[in-house]
């Protein structure tokens, strides 16, 4: 009767709750301090880029060299990023340093990992959707 559920899919979705109780918060409850709210909503959304990045790795016994500094690169700009919000910086600079490296990587993972696979369906129904949302709830929540 009903389709079977992916739950790799329906976890990912559940990954938006952290955005979606921040932007309530922000709006309507005032419970949390806009520093900690915008501290938290940095760091949740570094650990999803460097999370995306490690799936990338693959595990293979020897990966392809260019899919192993891929797969760090979002490490190393997360570091970057947090480095500034220690030194202070911006949140409205940092924010949109965040919505750059989550965009850069949707595009890289489709031109690197997924231009040559036949089923795109990851792809079009949790990478990108997931990508935008995040996008969106950080405008939100920056505004």
């Amino acid at each position: 009767m009903f389709k079977k559920i992916n739950i790799q899919f329906l976890i990912s979705y559940f990954g938006l709750i952290p955005y979606a109780v921040i932007f309530l918060d922000k709006y309507y409850f005032y419970i949390i301090k806009e520093e900690v709210l915008f501290n938290f909503i940095i760091y949740y959304s570094l650990i999803i880029s460097v999370f995306i990045g490690s799936i990338n790795w693959n595990l293979k016994q020897y990966p392809p060299a260019h899919i192993v500094v891929y797969g760090f690169l979002p490490s190393l700009f997360s570091v970057i990023i947090i480095l500034l919000n220690l030194y202070n910086t911006n949140v409205l600079i940092i924010f949109i340093l965040i919505i750059l490296l989550l965009l850069t990587q949707l595009f890289f993972d489709y031109i690197i990992l997924f231009s040559n696979e036949s089923n795109k369906m990851a792809f079009y129904f949790l990478r990108l959707p997931l990508t935008i949302l995040i996008t969106i709830f950080l405008l939100l929540i920056l505004l």
